[in-house]
């Protein structure tokens, strides 16, 4: 069978062009090969410098540094008297900040201390019980009354009624004679022999003499008739309240009375005491040394109780908040040593004083050469320096 000149050409060509197909194709893989060789040498070079980098450089972070606020204030509040110190003064401890006025307080805890002396005389005047001398006073009111009752109880004495009776008798026998003299008189008067007024004095005194002889009369009858059956009670009574008194009086206070006086002095006390502190709170002090941030009263202004007055920064609380990555926290552990360096240059050793327990996204006030989604862990350094100061912008950087 022949074959023509035309489908020779054909065969030629076909046969051409797939060698020409094969060859790009392997051209292809052996640059695919070089590719994947290329990025894995790229992948191994990455790494390995890394590593490099890691055990031979040490790691950097960057922070800020703070200071401790304390906000202070009075617990009772008041008017402004006196505005002590100025923003950026640093104080030291127990330096006056703000004054309220204290007037009344003043005088309220005058008064208590008052009560507290009248508490303490009484309650002493419990303990120590009545003087002597009351002592033995109560003790005669006491014999006297059981005299009394004595004498109620006896009687009158023979003595007084046989007196009383010698009275009536000699009141009688000058009534007698008044009587005689009195109507004498009235027959010369009638002849007009004496005057009227000789007749008026004679009568005067028959009715004198009249009106004592009947009570003279009435005070013997009672004498024979003895002390009523009442009277006796009534001095029986009197006596043994007497009695009950000084005995009273002997024994001295009751612990009851005394445990009551004490307890009311203590109550006092305690009283003038929280006025006592309550006055302490009318000047606002510093907790320690510290610089003066904010002062946010003046004189004459009206503070409610608690609200703070100054804001006052400490000194000896300040450190430095750093912000480790969390693929580097392995080498940042409590006690490791830093090297703080400022915007200044000045550099300060410090040491790591805390690591956060729980990890955080990266604050925005940070600026770090890692990607600010990924979690970091806050580390606080303490780097003792007068050139610290809060706000501060710092870099720090582990000692290796």
């Amino acid at each position: 069978m022949k074959i023509s000149g035309a489908e020779r050409g054909a065969v030629c060509s076909g046969f051409l062009a797939s060698r020409r197909w094969s060859g790009i194709l392997e051209a292809i893989v052996i640059v695919r090969r070089l590719l994947l060789f290329l990025v894995v040498l790229g992948l191994a070079a990455a790494a390995w410098w890394g590593i490099t980098q890691r055990t031979t450089q040490p790691a950097t972070v960057y922070g800020i540094v703070e200071s401790r606020r304390v906000e202070v204030g009075s617990k009772i509040g008041g008017r402004v008297t006196e505005v002590l110190v100025e923003e950026g003064a640093v104080v030291d401890l127990e330096t006056p900040l703000v004054r309220f006025d204290f007037a009344e307080l003043r005088a309220r805890l005058r008064q208590a201390e008052a009560r507290v002396a009248e508490a303490g005389a009484r309650a002493e005047q419990l303990r120590r019980g009545l003087r002597p001398e009351e002592i033995a006073q109560a003790a005669a009111a006491a014999a006297a009354a059981r005299a009394q009752w004595d004498a109620a109880k006896t009687g009158p004495r023979p003595q007084e009624i046989a007196q009383a009776r010698a009275e009536l008798q000699a009141t009688t026998a000058e009534l007698e004679t008044a009587y005689a003299t009195a109507k004498r008189l009235e027959q010369l008067a009638k002849t007009g022999d004496i005057s009227q007024q000789a007749l008026d004095e004679a009568t005067g005194k028959r009715d004198a003499l009249n009106a004592r002889a009947r009570a003279l009369r009435q005070r013997v009858l009672l004498l024979e008739a003895g002390t009523r059956t009442e009277e006796t009670r009534a001095a029986e009574q009197r006596a043994l309240q007497a009695e009950k008194a000084a005995a009273v009086a002997r024994l001295g206070s009751r612990p009851e009375e005394i445990a009551q006086a004490q307890a009311r002095l203590e109550q006092a006390q305690a009283e003038a005491a929280q006025l006592a502190v309550q006055l302490a709170e009318v000047e606002v002090r510093a907790p320690s040394r510290a610089r003066v941030e904010t002062v946010s009263v003046r004189p004459g202004d009206l503070v409610p109780a608690g609200r703070p007055v100054v804001s006052l920064l400490e000194e000896s609380q300040t450190w430095v908040r750093a912000y480790v990555p969390a693929p580097d926290l392995s080498g940042w552990g409590v006690g490791t040593k830093v090297e703080v360096v400022l915007d200044s240059g000045q550099r300060i050793a410090g040491t790591v004083q805390q690591v956060a327990g729980q990890a955080e996204f990266l604050p925005r006030n940070i600026q770090t050469r890692e990607d600010r989604t990924h979690q970091v862990f806050a580390v606080k350094i303490q780097a003792p320096g007068v050139e610290l100061r809060s706000g501060m912008a710092a870099e720090v950087r582990r000692v290796p």
